[in-house]
């Protein structure tokens, strides 16, 4: 068969979810648990290793809860106990959590997001490994499904609605969107290592790290601790001409683990060489639906400015676009006004946080305003339990 035809895949779906990542996992584990068809397409086959801090923040551990994710997959990881900022030319800010007040954690990529696909395929949904090049439309503009490949070798899946989860560069958000209004907006880019035998003092155990110094500037440094000695360390920054390139990013990474005593030691984990990866950070205007069409996750520009934080609004938005569409198809409308109340919802929820993160970012990044904050909420009593449930909930 000539790769220029596609050959339709024999079955019909009421959805096909474009990307298996925790949003579109999401979406598919609601809408196959509302009696759906669902396509879960992803061009990667799982587990797959995914360049990410890795934190699951309370929010997030809840949802994967709720979604049926077993909970032996999440106990496997301790709860977080807190977070220690790093700000220049001052004390180190520990924040610790009051007991069992976090359940936040750090859950290799390539571990959480198997659990979550794992789970959809129980729901009923089903899972093919196909990398969608776009949405097809009958004469009138109606949705139809999409175009798919594998092996070059074109695919034609039929669908009444389409998910877009496909993040960053997605293809369906710049159908809805339009290609430049879906590259418009804050870019943020990230390298992410594996390392064992960090040097971190005895009540930092347990801790996140975020590190704001002169060897991390314009950025911030990371550190995610993991089982057995191990953790997730990363540098990341916004993208710009000067700072988007690998090449800094690499040099930034280089900077950190020379500079920072509790790296001091550290040996990276041949098996996941440092990785990076960009992120499209919200707020950002513009649709998140159409007739037919919903975005999610980072598709949807649900990422945090401040850390890069996304698990939590994939998951919630992956929950909430399949509630949205089934009360949508078992009315038989599933156009835009129909949509319409998913976007609002997702609006109201995660464009003040968002906000809210991109002002912080801006003072996280200024050396000076960042030590002047971290000396003044040092005193207070009620300092390291709060912003420690703040930070664990990022993710």
């Amino acid at each position: 068969m000539p790769p220029s035809v596609p050959r339709a895949l024999p079955s019909h779906y009421d959805v096909a979810v474009v990307g298996a990542g925790p949003a579109g996992s999401a979406a598919a584990i609601t809408l196959a648990h509302g009696g759906m068809r669902v396509a879960l397409l992803d061009r990667q086959t799982f587990p797959r290793t995914k360049p990410c801090g890795d934190l699951i923040g309370c929010g997030g551990i809840a949802l994967a809860q709720s979604l049926g994710v077993k909970t032996e997959t999440l106990d496997a990881y301790a709860p977080l106990r807190g977070a220690v900022v790093l700000a220049p030319h001052t004390a180190p800010l520990v924040l610790t959590a009051r007991s069992g007040t976090s359940d936040a954690r750090v859950i290799p990529r390539h571990v959480f997001d198997t659990a979550l696909v794992d789970t959809a395929e129980r729901a009923g949904a089903s899972v093919h490994h196909l990398t969608v090049r776009g949405i097809t439309r009958d004469d009138q503009g109606s949705v139809t499904g999409v175009t798919a490949e594998r092996d070059g070798e074109l695919f034609m899946l039929s669908a009444r609605v389409i998910v877009g989860a496909d993040g960053y560069g997605s293809r369906i958000a710049r159908a809805v969107r339009g290609a430049e209004t879906a590259r418009a907006g804050q870019v943020g880019v990230a390298l992410r290592a594996y390392a064992r035998g960090c040097n971190l003092p005895e009540s930092w155990h347990g801790h996140l790290v975020f590190a704001y110094d002169d060897a991390t500037a314009p950025g911030y440094g990371w550190l995610m601790p993991l089982p057995n000695g191990t953790a997730n360390i990363g540098i990341g920054t916004l993208a710009s001409h000067e700072t988007g390139d690998t090449a800094h990013l690499r040099d930034l990474f280089t900077r950190l683990l020379a500079s920072a005593s509790w790296l001091r030691g550290a040996e990276i984990i041949e098996e996941y060489p440092p990785r990076s990866w960009p992120l499209a950070l919200g707020p950002r205007s513009g649709p998140i639906v159409a007739d037919s069409v919903v975005l999610v996750g980072e598709a949807a520009a649900l990422v945090g400015p401040m850390t890069g934080a996304g698990i939590y609004p994939a998951l919630q938005s992956g929950i909430w676009a399949g509630e949205t569409l089934l009360r949508a198809l078992a009315n038989g409308d599933t156009s835009r006004a129909a949509l319409l109340p998913y976007e609002r919802r997702v609006r109201r929820r995660f464009a003040p946080q968002h906000r809210m993160e991109a002002i912080a970012q801006r003072v996280l990044t200024n050396p000076h305003h960042l030590r002047r904050v971290v000396r003044a909420v040092r005193p207070l009593p009620f300092t390291g339990p709060l912003g420690a449930s703040l930070l664990l909930h990022l993710g």
